[in-house]
């Protein structure tokens, strides 16, 4: 899994893509200047409470706070505050090719409206579930057509960030 975000400091614009080792549980930030050079830095990331995070970054211990608006994330970190605005529009040095499998919760939060079952048929970009998370409300759609094969809570549940939520199978043509 992997978001893409825009970043700004003076007049430097840098794209950001965080991405997900799923067998090291480790975080990876890969940093991409406007002249196309790009630094990757390892994260471990740590969720201390809803948007309440710490992380280590090269062997230094952080904590900041997170809020979302939409594509944006306010970061509070050491008495500074920072914007990183999310990407739907990928140029294709930043796609990712988003494959069958598990959906992941994008944030923690308590699941307050699941609107698919095991076995229904989704469209890519059908809404599939809502999450509370800081008193918004967050809508988690489906990434391309297929059906539902396995969905992991029920509403009023409880989910960390990035475990799995349901199993999604790719189809053109779903059971």
């Amino acid at each position: 899994m992997s978001e893409n975000f825009t970043f700004e400091k003076g007049n430097r614009r840098f794209m950001v893509r965080l991405r997900r080792d799923e067998e090291t549980n480790s975080y990876f930030a890969i940093i991409q200047e406007e002249d196309g050079s790009e630094k990757e830095i390892q994260v471990t990331a740590k969720v201390l409470g809803v948007g309440q995070f710490q992380f280590t970054l090269e062997n230094i211990i952080y904590k900041c706070s997170v809020a979302k608006d939409g594509n944006i994330r306010f970061i509070h970190l050491d008495g500074h505050d920072y914007q990183l605005t999310r990407v739907t529009d990928l140029t294709e040095d930043f796609e990712e090719t988003i494959e069958e499998g598990g959906l992941t919760s994008p944030m923690p939060g308590r699941i307050i409206k699941l609107l698919v079952k095991v076995g229904d048929k989704i469209k890519k970009g059908q809404e599939l579930l809502v999450i509370e998370a800081m008193k918004m409300e967050n809508k988690v759609s489906a990434p391309f057509d297929g059906f539902i094969e396995a969905i992991y809570y029920k509403n009023g549940d409880q989910v960390e960030a990035n475990v799995p939520l349901m199993e999604i199978i790719q189809s053109d043509n779903p059971k």
